[in-house]
């Protein structure tokens, strides 16, 4: 898979541009916040859906404007494609993939895939676990969309569920039951889901880890789930579910929300057999996190046939020289879009010049 070209009209701070990119190293330089971080968001937001910064919708709309519009050509083993979207302050947006406007976000996913590595991802180890569900469920949706449709239809069901259980009327169990069985339902499904990706990242993050210490240690990734002991398939993880349902709502009605769950997911990871967020070093830490993001692209491709595009925003000055070279050989031959303050003169790539959200190819 390529990214071949994306244009702007009034996305953030760029009011009408086409960037052409190469099909091996760009690198996107400039002064901070000039909009390097823009265009990785840009291209990043056709892989997942959304933003990878924690923001609505509207303030990816530059300023001025009541819309915004963007668009990227790439090819992948299907030929030549074209995805786009664009964003209003008043409508919904409408996205479009190959010049047809689409309706699901299931039938967007999918065609165009991405890893993103940004700052913010060095917090991953010791983060919260709603950050490390986030990083999972974004990686499951691009090498099966319809995962998607499974999250917001469980997110659907648990507001509706919490909502009951915080009303004054509450008196019968039986509409609860109905919320606790779909629940377990696609929480199973999920839940599943989740298992096995992580298995599989086990073990390939783990390879990544070694070949990064020579061998001198280890990294290991262990799913969390309320049911883990009945995770081998998706009946026996939803009557575990159900069962763990009837055992807590005592306390789910005290506590007026739903305790347990698929929403509550989790997995921990160790070096060297011990738990990384209370013994590992930072140095460690952000061995393992680049041994996770490098995974989530050797895993696209196992499950895709190809390798994603891979959008490093302005990580490179985070890592010293060994986590730097050892990331830079293990992106060789593949299509890499990097943003740094400088220009980065280890590449023969492309270079991009960004100064005030205009840009300039050299």
């Amino acid at each position: 898979m390529k990214l071949n070209s994306v244009s702007f009209y009034n996305f953030r701070n760029n009011d009408n541009t086409i960037l052409p990119f190469s099909e091996d190293v760009n690198v996107i330089y400039g002064k901070n916040a000039a909009g390097k971080t823009n265009i990785l968001e840009a291209v990043f937001f056709f892989a997942a859906g959304k933003s990878f910064r924690s923001c609505k919708e509207r303030d990816m709309i530059r300023f001025t404007e009541q819309e915004a519009r963007v668009d990227v050509t790439f090819s992948n083993k299907d030929g030549a494609q074209s995805l786009s979207v664009k964003l209003s302050k008043k409508e919904k947006k409408e996205m479009f993939r190959n010049n047809i406007q689409i309706s699901r976000l299931s039938e967007y996913l999918g065609r165009f895939r991405a890893v993103v590595f940004t700052p913010d991802h060095l917090c991953l180890v010791k983060g919260s676990p709603e950050r490390r569900r986030k990083f999972v469920d974004i990686a499951i949706s691009q090498t099966t969309p319809k995962y998607v449709a499974l999250l917001n239809e469980y997110n659907r069901v648990l507001l509706q569920k919490n909502s009951y259980l915080k009303c004054e009327e509450f008196k019968k169990d039986t509409l609860i039951e109905v919320y606790n069985e779909r629940l377990a339902h696609i929480g199973a499904q999920i839940s599943i889901r989740r298992y096995h990706y992580l298995t599989h990242m086990n073990k390939s993050a783990a390879d990544i880890y070694s070949n990064m210490t020579s061998g001198r240690e280890s990294l290991g990734i262990r799913y969390v789930s309320s049911v883990c002991s009945s995770i081998d398939s998706e009946e026996a993880a939803k009557q575990a579910y159900m069962t763990l349902y009837q055992s807590k709502l005592t306390l789910e009605k005290r506590y007026g929300m739903t305790v347990v769950g698929a929403h509550k997911d989790d997995f921990d990871i160790s070096i060297n057999n011990k738990d990384a967020r209370l013994f590992c070093s930072q140095g460690q830490q952000r061995s393992a996190v680049l041994s996770l993001k490098l995974s989530e692209g050797e895993l696209s491709k196992q499950f895709t046939g190809e390798y994603p595009v891979f959008l490093l925003d302005d990580i490179l000055s985070e890592l010293d020289s060994e986590r730097k070279g050892f990331i830079l050989h293990n992106l060789l031959g593949k299509q890499v879009i990097i943003t740094s303050c400088e220009d980065i003169l280890e590449f023969n790539g492309r270079k991009i010049l960004v100064e005030n959200g205009k840009y300039k190819i050299n």
